[in-house]
């Protein structure tokens, strides 16, 4: 289905307060590690080399095996491919420690603390580094699991249309969905609870009704 202009600024408009929510972006400030969730976006890598260079961490972490979107893409798993982008940016092969079994944020938040407690890393603060409609989550996962270490949100910069990883109907499915996993993640135990503000469940609301008037 084609997307009109018109389409495009009615998906933006409906999607923002969504998109303001998921997305946490917070200020860095000196951490153990900088905590890479994998995924298909190179963004990630090149915002963790970013705060490296910074000097808010002489650690990286990148962990993921492969997912929908990376599966038969990607040479090798996520994290594999993440370390060659840093090391393309300079960031000295010393300072990253790989986990490459994941293929959930679970999983990632788990095995990755897992594979820097096999370094003797044993980190008390890290810096998130996950796409942004997806950080709310990647923090309530630490929260649940290791209440103890203190995460900050850190998601490469950039608005919404910059940021859009897909065709608009499915960017916007994909964030409806992120926030049904907030709900049902927490339900489950595997994150903590999110409180969804009245505002933002109305938005996902008129949201769908736009997307079923398209259809």
């Amino acid at each position: 289905m084609l997307i009109h202009q018109s389409d495009e600024t009615a998906y933006e408009h409906l999607l923002e307060p969504i998109w303001k929510f998921l997305c946490v972006a917070q200020v860095p400030i000196r951490s153990d590690v900088i905590f890479v969730f994998g995924s298909n976006a190179l963004e990630l890598p090149r915002r963790a080399a970013d705060l490296y260079a910074a000097g808010w961490s002489s650690r990286i972490l990148v962990t993921g095996s492969y997912g929908p979107m990376t599966k038969q893409v990607f040479p090798k798993t996520e994290a594999l491919v993440f370390k060659d982008e840093l090391l393309r940016l300079r960031v000295p092969e010393c300072a990253i420690t790989t986990e490459v079994a994941a293929e959930n944020t679970l999983q990632n938040v788990h095995f990755g603390m897992s594979a820097l407690g096999a370094v003797g890393c044993r980190p008390r603060s890290a810096l998130l580094v996950a796409k942004a409609f997806a950080s709310r989550r990647c923090l309530a996962t630490f929260s649940k699991h290791y209440p103890s270490v203190e995460v900050r949100g850190c998601p490469p910069k950039g608005s919404l249309v910059l940021q859009r990883d897909r065709p608009w109907s499915l960017f916007a499915n994909r964030l409806l969905g992120e926030l049904h996993r907030l709900d049902d993640y927490a339900k489950d135990g595997d994150i903590a609870e999110q409180q969804i503000p009245a505002s933002v469940r109305e938005a996902a609301e008129r949201l769908q009704r736009f997307m079923h008037r398209r259809e």
